[in-house]
């Protein structure tokens, strides 16, 4: 779960949307393809998922400098029918592919009522929430998850998560309220936590690495991750190990539109009225504090706590790009 920091400096939008286009650009990213990455990395600062936003900057470039990334990828369309499609991401971070497979599927939802569509062979797409945002705002339900194959198991050694910690998200658009977006990781519990606490809740355990399956399957095993050009040996670029899944429903083949968002404004009203959960200030869906807070870090600035800051000038200083913030 992520928590702003307590401790940070405030730094405007526009110069850390900057900063980030220009550390790519050194790493020779074409600028088109540094500007879509940043602007979904800035999209998922505003909304306080800073895990998964401009943090990760450090760690792309340095696998882009490695040769573990394709900085120049051709992203193609390998299969497309009339409701569903295949993206090739050729070894380049997922943001590229995912966010042509997105806009494929949202394509296809308006023409047909859903759009199914996977991409294969790229790097971390970064948090799952942006591309379900992306269909939410053409008035369809996003669904999206990300992963790999389902390897690396270690014999003799208890398997408390043995398949990582996949995302997934799922969005609905409202009218005056909040919307509801549910965009989390598959895995509830921290490792360190796995053996103190199974004992106690084995059934969020068990529906824990049920989902993390849920997500592999239809993502990396889907994407067809497991065949020979694309196993860990064979790949050109060691980093593009993951497929996503992006599924769009317009809404309006089912209900209507107008309908629905006022059934979820009502919804999100009736839970706010709701006494807090301990420790909270208001009762909220899945969505509702992160649309507050993307209106206000869109004004006030994004808050960097001390390793997002030293990540950020650490490679900007090797690559010779000017912090605007020293």
């Amino acid at each position: 779960m992520n928590v702003p920091p307590t401790e940070y400096i405030r730094v405007p939008v526009d110069q850390l949307r900057e900063l980030s286009t220009s550390l790519f650009l050194k790493a020779g990213i074409p600028r088109e393809d540094a500007g879509l990455i940043t602007n979904l990395l800035i999209d998922t600062d505003l909304r306080g998922v800073l895990s998964h936003g401009t943090q990760q900057i450090h760690g792309y470039i340095r696998a882009y400098l490695n040769g573990n990334l394709n900085p120049t990828p051709q992203i193609q369309v390998i299969r497309d029918e009339l409701t569903t499609a295949t993206v090739d991401g050729d070894g380049g971070l997922g943001h590229l592919a995912t966010t042509r497979a997105t806009e494929l599927a949202i394509a296809k939802a308006k023409a047909t009522g859903v759009g199914a569509v996977i991409s294969r062979n790229h790097g971390h797409f970064g948090s799952a929430g942006k591309y379900t945002r992306m269909v939410m705002r053409q008035d369809c339900v996003g669904f999206c998850v990300s992963g790999h194959t389902m390897t690396g198991f270690t014999a003799g050694h208890p398997q408390w998560n043995p398949f990582g910690n996949p995302p997934m998200s799922f969005a609905f658009p409202a009218g005056a309220e909040s919307p509801m977006i549910l965009d989390m990781g598959t895995s509830f519990f921290e490792p360190e936590h796995f053996a103190s606490l199974f004992e106690h809740v084995p059934a969020a355990f068990f529906k824990s690495i049920g989902l993390v399956a849920v997500a592999n399957l239809l993502s990396g095993v889907m994407a067809g991750m497991m065949a020979e050009p694309f196993l860990s040996e064979n790949r050109q670029y060691s980093a593009a190990g993951y497929g996503a899944f992006i599924c769009a429903l317009d809404i309006g083949r089912f209900v209507p539109i107008d309908d629905f968002k006022a059934e979820l404004d009502r919804t999100m009203r009736e839970i706010h009225a709701l006494p807090p959960l301990p420790g909270y200030e208001r009762y909220d869906l899945p969505g509702g504090l992160e649309h507050d807070r993307e209106r206000q870090w869109t004004s006030e600035g994004i808050s960097l706590g001390e390793t997002h800051r030293r990540g950020l000038e650490e490679i900007a200083d090797e690559l010779g790009v000017s912090v605007p913030w020293r």
